[in-house]
Formats: structure tokens, C-alpha cells, sequence
């Protein structure tokens, strides 16, 4: 007897709310005040990510061109080069152009990437000593230490 009655207990306990239908509980509203809330949260946050979105075009824009920048700025420091990509998204980054000057250093970009100046003579320039080159950097002329970059002459045109 005691097991029957357990049993039914059991039953009842677990059948009773199951008979509450889904679709019941769907049915109730919060009310017109929260879900016009929600959608002033909703416009908040599309207005932000648009307000995002203008400003990465505006840095897109503002991106590294070898034509017109040589360096850029970071947290107000100067650095001769192409930036980090990750540079490129962060609000402390600014490109630039900085007069290449005597006893600066030329970035590896510029020794690397095929700015070495190997007929110098169909460009007025001197044969550079043992350990040097002859570097273009749009219409100026970096005579240039191979090794380390450190720049020792300077012609502009």
C-alpha cells in the first residue's frame, strides 16, 4: 500500500506540469513598456556600430601609402617604416612623412623591398663605399649602411 501511494505522488508530481501547455506560457506578454525598451536598446547599439564603422573607413583611408608616407606616428612617437596591420585599427595611429636626415635609421622595408639603386651612375649618383647603398625613397636619395640602415647622406631632389 505505502509503495501505491508513493507511486501516484510520484506521478502526480511529475505529470502535473506537463499539462501546462508551451504555448501558454508564449502567449503572455511583458507588456508594450519593456519591448519598446528593447528596441531603443537595439537602435543604441546599431547607431554605435555605425558610428564604428566610420571610423575604421576614415582610418582605411588613412593607411599606410609608400608614395606619400615614410613613417607613421604612435602614441605621439615617430617611427620610420610600414606600421604593424594591427596598427592600422588602433586610434593612436597616424601616417606621416618625415624628412629622411643624417644618423636616422632607414627601416628594413627600405632595404629589402627593392629600393636599392643598383645603377646609380644613370643617376648622378657616386659609387658608394664598401658596406653602403644607394637607397630611393620617392625624389630623395639615401646613401645607406647595409647592415644597419644607418643613414649617411641625404640628396633631395
Amino acid at each position: 500500500m505505502k509503495r501505491l501511494i508513493l507511486a501516484l505522488t510520484a506521478a502526480a508530481c511529475v505529470s502535473g506540469p506537463m499539462l501546462v501547455t508551451a504555448t501558454d506560457v508564449a502567449a503572455q506578454s511583458r507588456g508594450d513598456r519593456w519591448d519598446r525598451r528593447d528596441d531603443r536598446r537595439d537602435n543604441r547599439r546599431d547607431h554605435r556600430a555605425d558610428r564604428r564603422d566610420d571610423r575604421r573607413d576614415n582610418r582605411q583611408r588613412e593607411r599606410w601609402d609608400r608614395a606619400r608616407h615614410n613613417g607613421y606616428y604612435y602614441r605621439n612617437t615617430w617611427h620610420y617604416g610600414a606600421p604593424p596591420s594591427a596598427y592600422y585599427s588602433d586610434p593612436y595611429y597616424r601616417p606621416g612623412y618625415t624628412a629622411w636626415r643624417r644618423g636616422a635609421y632607414l627601416p628594413r622595408d627600405y632595404r629589402s623591398n627593392g629600393y636599392r639603386v643598383n645603377d646609380y651612375g644613370r643617376y648622378r649618383l657616386r659609387a658608394p663605399p664598401r658596406g653602403y647603398y644607394w637607397y630611393r625613397s620617392g625624389d630623395d636619395y639615401i646613401l645607406a649602411a647595409i647592415a644597419t640602415g644607418l643613414i649617411f647622406e641625404v640628396i633631395r631632389h
